[in-house]
């Protein structure tokens, strides 16, 4: 997956990535999955990352194959954009590795039927802009790529060096996805942790 230029080719990419990989969502039992309403998802995840300044603006479970909402589907999507208007560049930069502890490994090991997870930080909305605006950033992990780091002190370049090992790869077998607006390449913190990225 590697959304460029909308919300419609980020979805194209994502499913493009792992259809044929997952099992189908049918056969997983409901229990063993997040819950599909929005208020059950808010409730459970709302009280961490509004501490980073940000609230949940959608959450969903996803069938893969059509990208379509259901609730039996075995991928969460979670949308994030901030409380308070003035957030910087560097301040989404900075909260990529943050909000990615909030749910990382918690979603996989809490609901053992999820194989895939991806969560969105978005900018505010304003008068002009869509429902689902396109991504600030965006960090997609299966169940196959949590391993790929460590979490609890995951630093940005750890999770930057995950995705470029996966650049290579052919959608269907991507496990690690992390994306970046293309404005915030020059940011000094961005240029910084993918330079150490290719140390690791």
């Amino acid at each position: 997956m590697r959304p460029r230029t909308s919300r419609l080719a980020a979805r194209a990419l994502i499913a493009g990535a792992l259809v044929g990989v997952l099992p189908a969502a049918a056969a997983v039992p409901e229990r063993r999955l997040p819950p599909p309403d929005r208020k059950d998802l808010v409730r459970i995840f709302d009280p961490k990352v509004s501490d980073l300044g940000f609230r949940t603006t959608r959450a969903r479970l996803q069938n893969l194959e059509t990208y379509a909402i259901d609730p039996l589907g075995r991928h969460l999507a979670i949308y994030l954009e901030p409380i308070e208007e003035g957030f910087t560049d560097a301040e989404y930069v900075a909260a990529v590795t943050e909000t990615a502890k909030v749910f990382l490994p918690t979603v996989f090991k809490r609901w053992k039927g999820l194989e895939s997870f991806d969560v969105c930080l978005e900018p505010l909305p304003t008068e002009d802009s869509s429902d689902e605006p396109p991504p600030i950033t965006q960090l997609l992990v299966t169940r196959d790529g949590l391993g790929d780091v460590k979490w609890k002190k995951v630093a940005l370049s750890e999770l930057i060096a995950a995705s470029n090992a996966n650049e290579e790869a052919d959608y269907a077998e991507r496990s690690f996805y992390l994306y970046f607006v293309p404005r915030l390449d020059e940011l000094p913190e961005l240029v910084d942790a993918r330079a150490a990225a290719t140390q690791l």
